[in-house]
């Protein structure tokens, strides 16, 4: 009886450690820490600082004002091209429109004028009473004024259009420039985050293209754990995962896999056996919910089922 006890009270075991081994691998925990990706915040135009409205550590949401320039070396040119672009915009309905009608009938009066007095002159050169270059002058200004009748009665030219019209689009674009330079004078923040970095004071003078403060963003977290090669094959893209936090270790997080990098991230020998093949991992992110909670820097133990 002895005999046939021992060898099943063996089978169980081994069954029971089978089971239990086999619930464990169906399980797998990696850990990692949380990341955020970071923008360094700065101006196109730079100068000096009139105003700094955050401290590091401060919440900002995206519009939030970070660093105001002074603007009182650009805020003149911008008016002063406002008003070139007005000049412009005048100049050009006055062209499309053309000459207004008491404009041309003061051409022809002035026309009729100069001719009658070319023809008294003509009159009086043929009684020999005027000499021939007071004629010649009569007879000039009679012309210009016809001349200048027919040009306003004509209208604008096209050529005189095309060129008003590109006076007008050179004008708007100076204009746009500057105000986009305006625009720059006011460092805002593009995203929901937190202020990482900002050293700067009311009267400091910052260079063009120089980052002013740098913002962690909450909204895009991950995660990026390693996984050996000889375990790489049981993930895949889109595959779900839970994340724990050791402040809330009973509560889970969702995660999802976003990529898995295509070489190792450490290979430190020839890898030849199943043993050494462990130390050759690869990276997997993995793309985290947003939620107070969750900050970067923690570390998480991630779960895969």
């Amino acid at each position: 009886m002895r005999r046939l006890i021992l060898p099943i009270l063996v089978i169980a075991g081994v069954f029971v450690w089978l089971v239990v081994r086999g619930a464990r691998d169906d399980v797998t925990y990696y850990t990692g820490t949380i990341e955020a990706r970071d923008v360094r915040l700065g101006s196109l135009v730079g100068g000096r600082i009139a105003g700094v409205q955050v401290d590091e550590g401060d919440s900002v949401r995206a519009g939030d004002e970070i660093v105001r320039f002074e603007s009182n070396l650009l805020d003149p040119q911008v008016r002063e091209q406002e008003a070139r672009v007005a000049q412009a915009k005048a100049a050009l309905d006055r062209t499309v429109t053309g000459p207004r009608r008491e404009s041309i009938e003061r051409a022809r009066i002035e026309w009729d004028r100069t001719e009658r007095e070319r023809r008294r002159q003509e009159s009086l050169r043929d009684q020999h009473l005027t000499s021939d270059e007071a004629y010649e002058a009569a007879a000039a200004l009679s012309e210009s004024a016809r001349q200048t009748y027919e040009e306003l009665k004509a209208g604008s030219r096209s050529e005189d259009e095309r060129e008003a019209i590109a006076v007008m689009a050179a004008a708007e674009e100076r204009l746009s420039y500057l105000q986009r330079q305006r625009d720059e004078l006011v460092v805002r923040s593009p995203a929901d985050g937190v202020v990482q970095t900002l050293d700067l004071r009311p009267g400091d003078i910052v260079s063009a293209n120089q980052p002013v403060a740098t913002l962690l963003c909450r909204g895009d977290l991950w995660v990026h754990v390693y996984v050996p090669e000889t375990r790489l094959g049981a993930f895949r893209v889109g595959q779900l995962a839970k994340l724990s936090i050791d402040t809330y270790p009973e509560r889970l997080f969702d995660a999802r896999v976003i990529s898995i990098r295509d070489r190792a991230e450490y290979t430190p020998r020839n890898v030849q056996t199943a043993e050494q093949r462990e130390d050759h991992v690869f990276a997997v992110k993995l793309a985290v919910e947003s939620t107070p909670e969750l900050k970067p820097g923690m570390t998480a133990t991630v779960r895969f089922e």
